[in-house]
């Protein structure tokens, strides 16, 4: 556990309470951990849910150490994980992590496009099995405190979207996205 904490403090850049670490490690129904020349370097922890009659792959928590960010490991985790979901859920205050799922799924919400009905109604379904309330756009004002990180993470091709879409990290803002993955289409 010693190791799985250290990877999720450095992923994050800073040290995180060591109950939250256990709850991401012990509650959800899959947890993986990638091991690269036996050192752990990622972890990623998922339940899967029914969000408007849709069988949902939900991300409960994922830490890739610093060094393997950007490589692919969330696409590759994710792979394993999912088995047959159409959609994949995911709850951040990271640009970066919005794009990895941008980048994993056919379609992602909130997103430059209208979020079809069906969309509304599976944010409103994670909204509740995570007991918290958002705004139209998705986000949860408030969610995480404030800043989860050691330093605010950006991405080029993110940080306008939040911006529009009124997520504000410094007060603790999250966002609940949405993926359509690369299944058959239901939205």
């Amino acid at each position: 556990m010693k190791e799985v904490a250290s990877v999720i403090n450095r992923a994050f850049g800073r040290n995180l309470e060591s109950d939250d670490i256990y709850v991401h490690v012990t509650q959800p129904e899959v947890v993986y951990l990638l091991r690269q020349q036996e050192k752990i370097v990622a972890m990623a922890s998922y339940n899967v849910r029914k969000f408007a009659d849709i069988e949902s792959l939900v991300v409960e928590g994922i830490a890739v150490a610093p060094e393997m960010q950007g490589k692919g490991v969330f696409k590759t985790i994710t792979d394993y994980a999912l088995n047959g979901e159409r959609v994949v859920c995911l709850r951040t205050q990271n640009p970066r992590m919005y794009r990895a799922l941008e980048k994993y799924c056919a379609e992602t919400y909130p997103g430059e496009k209208d979020r079809p009905v069906i969309t509304k109604a599976i944010t409103l379904d994670f909204a509740k099995y995570l007991k918290c309330n958002i705004d139209g756009n998705g986000v949860v004002k408030g969610y995480y405190g404030g800043l989860f990180y050691g330093q605010e993470p950006h991405h080029s091709k993110v940080d306008s979207l939040f911006q529009k879409l009124g997520v504000n990290l410094h007060e603790g803002d999250g966002l609940l996205v949405v993926g359509e993955t690369l299944q058959p289409k239901c939205f």
